[in-house]
């Protein structure tokens, strides 16, 4: 998840044609760094087992962001939800066990 999100937010500060075209045609051009920096947050958020439900959530809510988007403009948004499940899995069932004191 972090090799996604952490390039995608970084990205969004850099002058690419493709993400400033995406955002212009999807009228977020003024959200751009501000949707990276969130991403890049939330991935800093899922490196703590204290912290980690907290950047579930808040990368579920860029995803479902992101879908409305994508749903809006009649452009796929299946890549969207399988980030959503690859999260959620691996929080539910993958997240390390916090380790009971005797």
């Amino acid at each position: 998840i972090a090799s996604i999100f952490i390039p995608a937010g970084v990205m969004k500060f850099m002058e690419n044609e493709q993400i400033i075209a995406n955002f212009s045609k999807w009228d977020l051009l003024k959200l751009k760094e501000i949707i990276g920096v969130f991403e890049i947050l939330s991935v800093v958020l899922l490196w703590f087992t204290r912290t980690n439900l907290y950047g579930v959530i808040s990368l579920s809510f860029i995803m479902i962001g992101a879908i409305y988007t994508h749903v809006t403009h009649s452009e796929p948004y299946f890549f969207n939800l399988a980030i959503i499940f690859v999260l959620w899995i691996n929080y539910l069932f993958v997240k390390p066990k916090k380790k009971i004191k005797k």
